[in-house]
């Protein structure tokens, strides 16, 4: 499993799980994406994987932000470019049987009022980070990759439309009831 924090302008980060192996953290630019091969069934990412049909949110989106979590909209500049990099990323990992989903690391926090740093300190407690992350994009993908792990354990709540999904966890979850590995 894989979370990504993907970027435009700079290199992603990606945080990749595996048993006996633990959770890895790196980095690689949107064209090695691109063009390079993901060994997994499931990838998290932290960008808009399609781009609304009219307006600056697409229609599931509507449905997140009723519920109280913030998005940026998507209208030109870096949010649109991002999206179109996110549907290209997501369009060849299906093409491989890759399971795609678009989360927000953010409002993921905020499900489950947990900060950042707390998540990181989640998974180093479960014995799954050897180093601690570099920056706050490498936190993001950390986020993303619990977010499959929730959905694994069907601990996400999904929010569908005809433009898209996204996953996020279900509010008010407690972890020292969910058995993340």
């Amino acid at each position: 499993m894989i979370g990504i924090d993907l970027a435009v302008k700079k290199p992603s980060s990606l945080a990749g799980y595996s048993k006996g192996r633990g959770i890895e953290i790196w980095r690689m630019a949107h064209h090695e994406l691109l063009e390079g091969e993901l060994e997994t069934e499931l990838v998290v990412i932290d960008a808009p994987l399609s781009l609304p049909k009219e307006g600056a949110f697409r229609d599931f989106e509507r449905k997140v932000l009723l519920r109280g979590y913030r998005l940026l909209p998507i209208k030109r500049g870096p949010m649109r470019e991002l999206a179109i990099i996110g549907s290209q990323l997501k369009l060849k990992l299906e093409s491989k049987g890759v399971k795609v989903l678009e989360t927000h690391p953010s409002s993921a926090l905020k499900a489950i009022g947990i900060t950042r740093h707390q998540v990181v300190s989640l998974l180093s407690k479960m014995g799954f980070i050897p180093s601690p992350p570099k920056s706050e994009d490498d936190e993001d993908a950390l986020i993303c990759l619990l977010v499959g792990m929730l959905y694994l354990k069907g601990g996400v709540e999904i929010y569908e439309g005809e433009e898209g999904l996204m996953v996020l966890p279900k509010p008010g979850l407690r972890f020292r009831d969910l058995d993340l590995t």
